[in-house]
């Protein structure tokens, strides 16, 4: 095992092949990861632009129907606007559907199918249900959309902070460890090879005769 890298690094020179693969893959990750940041960073950018207005269409829209809500309170009692009500409860329904944006599931495109007053339902309520109804309805839509919104952007902005986590795991510390395992493994080799070439060349000289025995001056490079 070289120091600094977890993994077990052949001996000699498969350890130098190993590395490389392991460094130039490593790059590659580097790469991927870069490029699935971006594209995760300005999708949470515009879901957060996106959560931002449908946030504000809702504030409005809740405080227009608290509004009319009062209004017809007011105008019928709280048994007009209760029997109005009967009318449509229980039937309004929401469909998310669902996107993958590099990896990460999160829902999109909300559709809120909701009731509305029959005409004789709103001729026997006040003047004032009509309206509060469709107020009411349209700030249901907008805390939906303000929901799906709030959602996908919580789940982006997880996984565009674990990418970028793994990205700088990446590039402060598997990459450096491998290269300096590498430039260490390199001048072993190297030093390696040199004593290899000395032995050689002392080993052809013997066969010559042009060496005296062990205690003759050593050829070197």
């Amino acid at each position: 095992m070289v120091r600094g890298v977890p993994e077990q690094v052949p001996p000699g020179r498969a350890g130098r092949l190993w590395l490389r693969g392991r460094l130039a893959s490593a790059r590659r990750s580097m790469k991927l990861l870069d490029r699935k940041r971006q594209l995760v960073r300005r999708e949470r950018d515009r879901l957060a632009e996106l959560r931002e207005e449908t946030h504000r269409r809702w504030v409005v829209s809740c405080h227009e129907a608290e509004t009319w809500g009062l209004r017809a309170s007011i105008l019928g009692g709280a048994a007009d606007v209760t029997l109005s009500s009967a009318a449509v409860a229980g039937r309004a329904s929401v469909e998310v559907t669902w996107r993958n944006t590099m990896g990460v599931r999160h829902p999109d495109d909300p559709r809120c199918a909701l009731p509305t007053l029959a005409p004789a339902d709103s001729a026997a309520a006040n003047s004032a249900v009509s309206p509060a109804a469709a107020s009411y309805r349209r700030a249901l839509e907008a805390g939906v959309a303000y929901a799906v919104a709030d959602t996908s952007f919580a789940l982006l902005d997880v996984e565009l902070r674990a990418t970028e986590r793994r990205l700088r795991a990446i590039e402060r510390r598997r990459v450096p460890l491998l290269e300096e395992a590498l430039r260490r493994l390199e001048l072993h080799l190297d030093e390696l090879e040199r004593e290899e070439r000395v032995v050689t060349r002392w080993a052809q000289h013997r066969r010559q005769g042009k060496l005296g025995g062990p205690g003759s001056q050593a050829i070197v490079d």
